[in-house]
């Protein structure tokens, strides 16, 4: 049977060999980087299919329907919760990094777009785009190894969303393959968020902006973090909201190297990291110790002089609450580092390192921050930054490591627990994958949940798209 679709694609394009297919078995989700050889080999797909063009999606999802397999859309493979995990023995991953080819600025007035293959990756794509004096609004930190499908099937927010607002306020349409063989150019709306379920994304449309010609940094810093939400609220009030707007806990920025502009390094070593491995089975001597680290709050504001937007200010300042700019010039210098390979070697130590994309309204945001971080003490070292700021509210975003899968799972389910009982959501950008899945009330609200069903029953009702995922 696979064959058959081998000699639509061409043999290279149909991948059958153990490491493709075991590569294919997970994608970014840290519980799934300490998984074994054999839980990874469960989870294989029949085969790994890379179209180059519209006509090789299209064939494979009619052989798909032919045959009864399902199909999960992969991107990049960098989403971090389980959406790209095939699930089921006759499941075939669908592997859209090599739609690639198209680009194209539409450059009117008034609503300049970039129109791409859903394929390209974030970096690529803002590099051509810088070539020609434009640039995206929507910078992940993962934008390196993220796609502008991967975007949309997440409903993805990037650093500048205080300014921009996230994925689905710069998405103009997309264009998607349906199960049926149907194809649509429509608006993102059914896809935000869908992880692949209601159509396979070839093409994104996406607002584009003339790119910066300077920018301002600022930092700042708080002894509470009442005093630094307090700081943020009345810089969202200014006329212009800055592009970067973040705060971090002490340890946290100590982590991020944001004090006095100085950095904890990134040197690595088979000696440090074992070192690193050792503390992290001691968590309570790490709380211990972090106190050592610091002890105020660092705010870094960001503002871009684009063309059309003058020059602004943060919100005033107790005396002394100004550090310069050199935390703000850091964090953009390292504002997309991600050692992946560093991350699988802290599982195969036997630890863990994972984060959280919580979000809760203003009047929240400080009682979701100690709820959470008290539910994971227990458990894992943790610290926490407040982020994508916005009239209703902001992103809590957790680090969180220690030692063990047990406490690992805890951990998550704590924390997850948590944020419900405080009213927050458990969900900001990441989406819902597997790892959300028990939570996912509290993840999208009741209206997208019944949209989506809606939608789904009328694209798929086979359900032969990345099932197990959101409410199937």
């Amino acid at each position: 049977m696979i064959s058959d679709i081998g000699r639509l694609l061409g043999p290279a394009r149909v991948l059958e060999d153990e490491p493709a297919r075991l590569s294919s078995a997970r994608d970014s989700w840290p519980q799934a980087l300490g998984w074994t050889q054999e839980e990874l080999r469960g989870r294989m797909p029949a085969a790994v299919l890379k179209p180059r063009d519209d006509g090789g999606v299209s064939a494979v999802l009619a052989w798909a329907a032919a045959e009864g397999f399902s199909v999960v859309p992969r991107g990049a493979g960098s989403g971090v919760l389980g959406a790209a995990v095939p699930q089921g023995p006759k499941t075939v991953v669908l592997d859209l990094s090599g739609l690639t080819e198209r680009f194209e600025i539409d450059a009117r007035p008034g609503r300049p777009a970039v129109v791409c293959g859903a394929g390209m990756l974030g970096s690529d794509l803002e590099a051509r785009l810088q070539g020609r004096g434009w640039s995206l609004m929507h910078f992940p930190q993962s934008m390196e190894d993220s796609s502008a499908g991967g975007w949309i099937a997440t409903d993805s927010f990037g650093q500048f969303s205080t300014r921009y607002g996230g994925v689905k306020d710069q998405a103009l349409w997309v264009k998607a393959a349906l199960p049926d063989g149907g194809w649509r150019t429509e608006e993102a709306a059914p896809h935000l968020g869908a992880e692949g379920t209601l159509g396979v994304i070839t093409e994104v449309a996406l607002r584009v902006r003339q790119a910066a010609r300077s920018r301002k940094f600022h930092a700042f810093r708080f002894k509470t973090l009442g005093s630094a939400l307090d700081f943020a609220a009345g810089t969202m009030a200014r006329p212009v909201a800055p592009s970067v707007l973040r705060l971090y806990c002490p340890t946290d920025a100590f982590f991020n190297g944001l004090r006095r502009g100085r950095g904890t390094g990134t040197a690595s070593s088979t000696w440090m990291e074992a070192a690193q491995s050792l503390m992290l089975r001691r968590t309570r001597l790490l709380y211990a110790l972090s106190p050592l680290v610091g002890r105020h709050w660092i705010a870094i504001v960001i503002y871009e002089e684009e063309p059309g937007f003058e020059g602004n200010a943060p919100a005033r300042t107790a005396a002394g609450a100004s550090i310069g700019e050199g935390p703000a010039l850091r964090w953009w210098e390292r504002r997309y580092h991600l050692d992946r390979e560093r991350l699988e070697r802290v599982f195969q130590r036997g630890c863990f390192a994972d984060t959280l994309d919580l979000w809760a309204p203003w009047a929240k945001l400080a009682e979701l921050h100690r709820a959470v971080l008290s539910a994971l003490r227990p458990h894992a070292f943790a610290f926490s930054h407040l982020s994508h700021f916005d009239h209703r509210g902001a992103c809590l975003y957790v680090t969180l490591a220690g030692s063990g899968a047990q406490d690992h799972a805890e951990a998550w389910s704590s924390a997850m627990d948590a944020a419900v009982r405080t009213g927050g959501s458990v969900n900001h950008h990441h989406g819902v994958g597997l790892a959300k899945l028990p939570w996912l009330q509290w993840a999208r609200d009741a209206d997208w949940r019944a949209s989506w069903r809606a939608e789904k029953t009328r694209r798929d009702p086979k359900g032969m798209l990345n099932p197990g995922k959101l409410c199937q």
